[in-house]
């Protein structure tokens, strides 16, 4: 292991999703890039989650599990993570997807090799549950178009995401409970003030949902969705007309 190189966190959320986790924890540990820590912490599953979780830590060093006492939700358990990542790069994982073996290896080499940008995703690949493909992404790849609608599965998907804790001040990273449907949208929009952001034009994840359901969710959840919009005005100097927030609903209405 190269210690020159900067370590990056992976943080993922776990509960009940003994299906596909070997499948993900698999695809974290073969990473082409070797100075990560993998962080898991198991939300009190009623399955053999736990139990893949510590099969393997056992067999790898960088693999660490932990469990809740109780049942938290994701976003507790969002922010338990990141309480204990050590990494000066951020990365979340869904446990039902799975990441391309050099995923993070490439994301790292454009962030050092631009370090005006504060976030980049990828490209991904969507299946269902049988692990059949069912679509893939077409995410704009500079900063000027991601920031017209910076909406998780919109612009960009947020366990794509790797993040250079670097640019941001201490204790930025921290999910809201009252963010109501959009806990992702929520962070990303906290980043904007920090640098830019960029998605690679590689295709380096399988993300495990239908992308369709994006839409469904900006429509049903649309007071909250305004409510988001005004609060990453107050809060994060986002300089954006309502209009352009809201194009993908509208183009896909």
């Amino acid at each position: 292991m190269n210690n020159q190189k900067p370590l990056v966190s992976v943080l993922l959320p776990v509960h009940n999703c003994e299906l596909f986790l070997a499948d993900c924890l698999t695809s974290l540990v073969k990473q082409n890039y070797r100075q990560i820590e993998i962080i898991a912490i198991d939300d009190k599953s009623s399955d053999n989650s736990l139990k893949i979780l510590k099969s393997f830590a056992k067999r790898y060093k960088k693999v660490r599990v932990f469990r809740n006492i109780k049942r938290y939700g994701i976003v507790m358990t969002l922010n338990r993570l990141l309480r204990r990542a050590k990494g000066d790069y951020i990365a979340f994982m869904s446990a039902k997807d799975v990441a391309s073996r050099s995923k993070i290896k490439k994301q790292i080499e454009f962030l050092l090799g631009n370090p005006g940008v504060v976030a980049v995703g990828s490209q991904c690949r969507f299946m269902n549950d049988k692990g059949t493909l069912i679509g893939k992404s077409d995410f704009p790849k500079e900063n000027q178009f991601i920031y017209q609608s910076p909406l998780h599965g919109i612009s960009l998907q947020f366990e794509t995401v790797l993040i250079n804790k670097t640019l941001i001040p201490k204790d930025l990273l921290k999910f809201q409970a009252n963010s109501d449907y959009f806990i992702y949208s929520d962070v990303l929009l906290k980043l904007l003030p920090y640098g830019k952001f960029a998605n690679l034009p590689k295709y380096l994840h399988y993300h495990r949902n239908d992308p369709k359901e994006y839409f469904g969710d900006l429509r049903v959840h649309l007071i909250s969705l305004i409510k988001l919009w005004i609060k990453s005005i107050a809060n994060y100097d986002y300089q954006l007309s309502i209009k352009s927030f809201f194009t993908p609903l509208i183009k896909q209405g």
